[in-house]
């Protein structure tokens, strides 16, 4: 499981960015601990790895 700071690390994805692709529903909604930290897993961090390179590559949001 993933921090969403650790997330961004590994990614190079800002945690607002982050946040945003949540909203947007690019990027599922992650559990939470007891704290409401999000926690993220690997499948959380293909995904958002995923849209990262896709972004890299000129695609819109609305593409992705």
């Amino acid at each position: 499981m993933f921090s969403i700071g650790e997330l961004s690390k590994q990614t190079k994805v800002k945690v607002p960015t982050i946040r945003y692709y949540e909203e947007m529903g690019l990027l599922a909604a992650p559990e939470r601990t007891e704290g409401n930290q999000r926690r993220y897993d690997a499948a959380g961090l293909e995904r958002l790895s995923f849209i990262k390179h896709a972004r890299d590559l000129g695609f819109s949001i609305e593409a992705i």
